[in-house]
């Protein structure tokens, strides 16, 4: 019977200490496209598991501009984005591969910042993360202390992919 124990208790531990699953309390979402890309975008899923709604996206690379909230969610360590190219006709999947412990390791050290239009200081310790898209299929991942243009911004690239034209089904099945 203690040799059962001992051997789950090390099986536990194992698992545990194997975990790439880093717990956010709290945490922004964004999904942004180059400027000037008028992209519908379908399908924004991080490790299978959660995902954000996203919709028509033109514009704020870098500082996603769509953005959602999510709570007591894993950090990630992929996303998986699906768009429509309006102008260019072409249906985009892909998924990027993202650095977890380093986008982690980033929001334990959240620094303020300073609001550029209002002046207002904010120690508000809320990351984000910035999903975007470019008609390429390039997909890209940032984690920030802010959403966008702000005096003591940090951004830091934590992963990145690119997306293969599908085909798009009959439009009887859409």
């Amino acid at each position: 019977m203690a040799k059962k124990i001992v051997i789950s208790i090390g099986i536990l531990l194992l698992i545990m200490g194997c975990s790439s699953s880093y717990q956010v309390k709290e945490m922004g979402v964004g999904v942004g496209a180059e400027r000037s890309a008028d992209l519908m975008v379908g399908t924004v899923l991080f490790d299978d598991q959660w995902s954000i709604p996203a919709g028509s996206i033109g514009c704020c690379w870098e500082d996603g501009g769509a953005r959602s909230f999510v709570y007591d969610v894993p950090f990630p360590s992929k996303v998986v984005v699906a768009w429509y190219d309006m102008d260019t006709d072409l249906f985009r999947i892909g998924e990027a591969a993202i650095d977890n412990k380093a986008g982690y390791e980033f929001i334990q050290d959240l620094k303020p910042f300073i609001n550029r239009r209002t002046g207002q200081y904010k120690d508000r310790k809320l990351p984000y993360l910035i999903v975007g898209m470019k008609r390429n299929g390039l997909i890209k991942v940032w984690i920030s202390n802010a959403p966008a243009d702000v005096l003591g911004r940090q951004i830091l690239e934590i992963g990145s992919g690119m997306a293969q034209i599908k085909e798009l089904p009959p439009e009887e099945e859409r």
